[in-house]
C-alpha cells in the first residue's frame, strides 16, 4: 500500500513538471550582431549589435567593439527586443484549474496581506515553457481571492529556485475592490438595493481593515508597537511608508472612482488592475496619477449598447489621453497571447511603438524594476528576444532565441515536443 502511494505521489509530480533545463550561466561575451534593435527607451536602431557579458549588457548601437572572445550570433533580418513583460497573471500558481490540488492562487479568508507569490510560485510547471516560447520572459504574478490577496512578485521565466527566479519578490500588495454594479438573473435572489448594501458593507470593511493597519503602521514607526506583531499588519508596513504600490482590481467606471477615493485617502501608490470603464473617467484616472494595466485587450464590451471594439480601442484611448498603462491577459497559460493582444491594439488605433512599450518598459516602471529590465541599454540586464519579424504580428513571426540575465532559455515546450511527435507520424506514414 506504501507503495502505491509513492508511486501515486511520483506520477502526479511527473505530470506537472517541464523537462526543459533551466539555462546555463553566461560563459563568455556574446554579440548578436546585424538585427534590428529596439530598444523601447531610445528607439529603433538599423543593423545594430548587442553585446553582453556575465549577464549585463554592456554596447548597443552600430559601430560597437565586440570583444575577441565574444560569441557571435548573425541576426541580420532579425528584430531584437527586451523580454516581453506581463504586468498581471497567475503562472505559476496554477497547473490545472479543472485540480484543486494544483491551484495556489488564493488563500481562505478575506485578508491575507501576508502571502506571497513567490513563496508558492512552481518553477517547475508545465504552463511556463509554452509562455516562454512567445517571448514572454517576466511576469507579476499575482495571488487572487478575498479582498486583501497578498503580496505579487516580480518573476523570471527561468531558473532553478524561486531566490534566483524572483526580481521583484515583494511587488505589490494585491486588493480586490469590492464591485458596485448591480445584476439582475433568475438565479440572483438579492434585490439591487440590497446587493448596493452588501457592496457599502465590504468597502466599509476594507476601510476598517486599512485604517487598523495604518495605526499600527504608524506606531510601529514610532517604536510604540506592542511587542506580539501581528503578521497581516507587519506585510503591510512598506504600503504605508510609500515603498509598495498597491495593485487595486477594478473595471466599472463606479467602482473604478471609489478605488481611486480609496487610494488617496490612504496616500497610496495605486496601480488601476482591469479597468474596462477607464475610458468613462479618464479625467478622474489622469488626476489621480495612477498609471493603468489593462486586463485584456480580446474581450466582449461589459454593456449590449457598447461599440464592439471598445475593449481593443481602449489601450489607444488610454495612450492618447497621457495616462500610463500596460497591457496585460488573464490567467496563466492565456499569457502566451501578450503580443497578440498589443497586435490588436495597434490595429485599433494603438501606436506601434506605445504598444511595445505597453508590454516591456512601462510594466517594469511600474513594479520599480525599469533599471534592470524593459529596454535595451547598457548596464541592464541581457533580458531579451530574437524574433524573425514584427513580435507584434504574431501569425508571421516566431521567436528564435530567448535570453534570461545572459542566459540561452530553451523554447521547447510540451507543445513542440507534441508537434513534433504528431509530424513525424505524418512522415513515418508518407515513406
Amino acid at each position: 500500500m506504501i507503495l502505491l502511494v509513492a508511486l501515486f505521489v511520483f506520477v502526479s509530480i511527473e505530470a506537472v513538471a517541464h523537462t526543459e533545463t533551466p539555462g546555463q550561466p553566461q560563459q563568455q561575451p556574446i554579440a548578436l550582431v546585424g538585427g534590428r534593435i529596439y530598444t523601447i527607451s531610445h528607439g529603433i536602431i538599423e543593423e545594430g549589435t548587442v553585446v553582453f557579458d556575465r549577464g549585463k549588457i554592456i554596447a548597443v548601437g552600430t559601430n560597437v567593439p565586440i570583444p575577441a572572445n565574444a560569441y557571435r550570433i548573425d541576426c541580420r533580418g532579425k528584430h531584437i527586443y527586451p523580454a516581453l513583460f506581463t504586468s498581471h497573471s497567475t503562472i505559476g500558481l496554477i497547473e490545472i484549474e479543472a485540480v484543486r490540488a494544483t491551484r495556489d492562487a488564493a488563500e481562505v479568508g478575506q485578508f491575507n496581506p501576508n502571502v506571497r507569490a513567490d513563496v508558492a510560485y512552481n518553477p517547475d510547471s508545465e504552463v511556463i515553457p509554452t509562455v516562454r516560447s512567445n517571448g514572454i520572459l517576466l511576469a507579476t504574478v499575482a495571488p487572487e481571492g478575498g479582498f486583501v490577496s497578498g503580496i505579487a512578485s516580480v518573476m523570471q521565466l527561468d531558473g532553478w529556485t524561486r531566490e534566483d527566479i524572483a526580481l521583484r519578490p515583494q511587488a505589490a500588495l494585491v486588493v480586490n475592490f469590492p464591485a458596485l454594479a448591480t445584476y439582475r438573473a433568475p438565479w440572483i435572489r438579492r434585490s439591487a438595493p440590497e446587493q448596493r448594501r452588501d457592496a457599502e458593507r465590504q468597502i466599509d470593511a476594507l476601510y476598517d481593515f486599512f485604517r487598523r493597519a495604518q495605526m499600527y503602521a504608524r506606531a510601529a514607526a514610532a517604536g510604540l508597537a506592542d511587542s506580539k506583531k501581528d503578521l497581516r499588519f507587519e506585510a503591510l508596513r512598506p504600503v504605508f511608508d510609500g515603498t509598495m504600490p498597491v495593485m487595486i482590481r477594478c473595471w466599472e467606471y463606479k467602482q473604478i472612482l471609489r478605488a481611486i477615493e480609496f487610494a488617496q485617502h490612504f496616500q497610496l501608490r495605486a496601480i488601476l488592475v482591469g479597468c474596462s470603464d477607464a475610458w468613462r473617467c479618464l479625467d478622474q484616472i489622469k488626476q489621480s496619477g495612477f498609471p493603468v494595466i489593462i486586463g485584456r485587450v480580446h474581450s466582449l464590451p461589459m454593456r449590449d449598447e457598447e461599440d464592439y471594439d471598445i475593449a481593443y480601442r481602449l489601450p489607444a484611448i488610454l495612450d492618447s489621453a497621457g495616462i500610463p498603462f500596460a497591457i496585460s491577459d488573464a490567467g496563466f497559460w492565456q499569457q502566451r497571447n501578450l503580443p497578440f493582444q498589443a497586435g490588436t491594439a495597434v490595429a485599433f488605433g494603438l501606436r506601434h511603438d506605445a504598444a511595445l512599450r505597453a508590454i516591456t518598459l512601462s510594466p517594469a516602471e511600474i513594479f520599480g524594476v525599469a533599471d534592470r529590465v524593459g529596454s535595451i541599454e547598457v548596464g541592464k540586464d541581457a533580458t531579451l528576444i530574437v524574433s524573425s519579424g514584427d513580435i507584434l504580428d504574431t501569425p508571421t513571426s516566431r521567436v528564435e532565441m530567448a535570453f534570461v540575465q545572459g542566459r540561452r532559455v530553451s523554447l521547447e515546450s510540451k507543445h513542440t515536443r507534441l508537434a513534433e511527435k504528431y509530424r513525424t507520424r505524418y512522415r513515418q506514414m508518407a515513406r
